[in-house]
Parts: structure tokens; sequence; C-alpha cells
């Protein structure tokens, strides 16, 4: 197994989103959704190289009543623009409090092996619920993999897959902890899940 994935040459296709937490942007490549990321983001774009100008100029994919008619012109890949439409489908039910499972959207993370580690224990966090930094370290010792909490916190923290991969999930021992979409999106993701959690069986 390589320990690092780099991503394709090719441009990946862009959508946005408007949400709750701020404008996101989708990323597919592939037949793959590659990216998640919201304006302002740390590490928005990578390692995509997708910068927010050129992402907030993609289609708009928020409604979807006009959904197919924004996607069919773009001149996309048939597996992209089905990826890009599952995923704004997947935002939808989430939002709404649905808790939507992103098993059916298939995803392709560029990133170190050790950050591929970090991003399938943060896979595992239940909707509505959180671990700390320190049970992350946990469980990848108890895989066998040697971590830190600061090691982690850097690999939750270039996470690609905003809300896919649920990094707002994992906060501090004394807190929610940081987020590299802002600790306000982090509240509001948090507050969201607990509203929401005991409501839908």
């Amino acid at each position: 197994m390589p320990t690092e994935i780099t991503p394709s040459s090719s441009d990946p296709t862009l959508a946005t989103y408007d949400s709750p937490i701020g404008r996101l942007t989708l990323a597919a490549r592939d037949g793959s959704l590659v990216g998640l990321w919201v304006v302002g983001q740390r590490f928005f774009g990578t390692p995509h190289g997708v910068g927010e100008a050129e992402a907030g100029s993609s289609p708009d994919v928020t409604e979807p009543a006009r959904r197919a008619a924004r996607v069919a012109p773009a001149g996309w890949d048939r597996e992209d623009a089905e990826v890009v439409c599952a995923t704004a489908r997947w935002l939808d039910g989430y939002f709404a409090g649905l808790r939507p499972s992103p098993d059916p959207i298939p995803i392709e993370a560029a990133g170190t092996a050790f950050q591929m580690r970090v991003w399938e224990a943060m896979d595992s966090i239940p909707y509505g619920a959180t671990r700390t930094y320190g049970q992350i370290v946990a469980q990848l010792h108890e895989a066998g993999v040697p971590a830190s909490a600061q090691a982690v916190g850097g690999a939750v923290g270039r996470n690609p897959l905003l809300l896919i991969r649920p990094c707002h999930r994992v906060v501090a021992a004394t807190g929610r902890g940081g987020y590299a979409a802002g600790t306000q999106a982090k509240a509001w993701l948090l507050a969201h899940e607990a509203a929401t959690a005991s409501s839908v069986s």
C-alpha cells in the first residue's frame, strides 16, 4: 500500500452549494468526490490546487429543482455530474437533519498514509457523537499506528472532505477545539447534530 496518494493531474469538476455554514465547493474527478470545502476554510482546495475565485464561478447546485438545469450545460463527465448531484442531495438531507449516510457517495481523498488512518477513524464517529483527539490517538495506537494528539490534529485539519468525513466531531478534551472551517461553523454543526440526533430513528 503506498504511503501517499497524489491527485490526478486533471482539473476536478467544481460546483457550489450554499449552506448554513457558508458557501461550499464540491469537487469531483473520475466519478469520485475528491473535495468538499467551505469558503474561508484553512487548506481550501488542497491538495488539488483549487482556488476560491475559481470555485466561486462554478455552477450553483443548491436548489434541487434547478440542479439538473445547472449541471447539464456545464459539459461535465457523466460520472462526475452524478457524484456532484449525489453529494448535493446528501447535503440537502444533512442540513435538513435527516442523518443521511455518506456511504453511497464514492470518495477519493489524497493524503499520506497517516492522514488516511486518521480520516478513517473520523468516519467511525456516529452522527451526534464526538471523539477527542486523545481518543483518536488511542484508537490508532490499538491498531498499531504511532500517533500524537498534535499529529492527529494536523491530519484532522487537512481533511479535504468536510462534513462527508466528519472532522467537526473531533473535539478537544476541554472543549470544542479548533476547526479548519472556523469555530463558529463547528459550533453550528455540533448543535445541529445534537438537536436532530434523537429526532430521527
